[in-house]
């Protein structure tokens, strides 16, 4: 399976890996946001791991531990720079001083600008690969000046290529066509399917950066009726953004499809991990899932969907009738 960066012709890994989790203890809106404890020498030799069994790319941004995950990345690909794609994001106010993140947005071209030079200093590099809007809704006005903001930042070398983490597939589609845009990285796995943005990415030749690929980890398989997270893990915290958990419980009816469709999951060898990445691929050609990660055995696990490749057709249609049934 190659890939590509979407129209900015970059080479990339079918697979990447989402560093949220790797950014430690933070809040949004006075609620935790992290996975919980970090190790960020295990970060680092998880980091180390994907990119001996072939992963290039990897995704962060400067809300994750407001901008601890990107020092830990840069630490991670110090002196292997040139075997790495670095996405980061943009536009969430912050402050790193007391990890606090805020619903509320800048994306004005000094923030901008300023938050670029933030993000290079943390990765420890002089360019950034894929510089995204973080803020998944913006109005006209806003988009307009955003995308002469980044147009300006990729002329002048300090990133290569530029997209928007969205899930809004109309919006999605203005800004492919009004810009140079390289990607749109959007919600997608098994129990969440997103057909028109998937197609947006499809018919404009941008790259499908699917985050939340395992269903915050419920697409692990490890999570029954009766599991219970912490209050300080995101999952458990109170957002109400996070549909696949509810108290920091898994919501029961996407355990029950899961049961359903797992014997298919789990075909050919596959962990659930490896089934529900196979689905993913199988899904798009466009398709670059970005799972999480904490450790260097959970980065074994989702490496090893690789070698496996997508699901076939007629598995797909079969998970596809199953879902459609219940």
């Amino acid at each position: 399976m190659n890939h590509t960066l979407g129209r900015s012709g970059i080479p990339v890994s079918p697979l990447g890996l989402g560093c949220w989790a790797i950014g430690g203890h933070f809040t949004l809106d006075g609620l935790p946001d992290g996975w919980g404890q970090v190790d960020d020498q295990e970060s680092i030799k998880a980091i180390h791991a994907a990119m001996e069994r072939g992963v290039t790319f990897f995704d962060t941004a400067d809300a994750y531990g407001t901008g601890h995950s990107e020092e830990v990345l840069g630490r991670a690909v110090k002196g292997r720079r040139q075997e790495a794609v670095l996405a980061t994001k943009f536009g969430f106010t912050n402050n790193e001083a007391t990890k606090e993140v805020y619903s509320r947005h800048d994306v004005s071209p000094a923030y901008v600008r300023d938050a670029c030079q933030r993000s290079l200093r943390r990765l420890g590099t002089d360019y950034i690969d894929l510089y995204q809007i973080h803020v998944g809704s913006l109005s006209p006005e806003e988009l307009e000046s955003v995308i002469d903001t980044l147009n300006g930042l990729q002329q002048e070398g300090l990133i290569r290529s530029y997209g928007w983490s969205t899930w809004d597939a109309a919006r999605a589609e203005e800004f492919a066509q009004r810009s140079e845009a390289a990607a749109i990285q959007h919600p997608l796995n098994v129990l969440r399917d997103e057909p028109e943005i998937v197609s947006v990415c499809e018919r404009y030749g941008l790259a499908s950066i699917n985050n939340s690929p395992l269903a915050m980890g419920l697409l692990s398989g490890k999570f029954k009726a009766d599991s219970k997270l912490p209050v300080t893990d995101v999952r458990g915290s109170g957002h109400e953004w996070v549909t696949y958990f509810q108290e920091g419980k898994a919501v029961p009816s996407f355990l029950s499809k899961l049961e359903a469709i797992s014997e298919i999951l789990t075909s050919g060898g596959r962990t659930m991990v490896q089934g529900a990445l196979a689905w993913i691929w199988g899904r798009s050609p466009a398709a670059i899932p970005i799972p999480g990660f904490k450790t260097t055995i959970q980065v074994e696990d989702l490496t090893g969907a690789i070698g496996q490749g997508p699901l076939s057709e007629s598995q797909m249609k079969e998970i596809d009738d199953i879902l459609h049934s219940m």
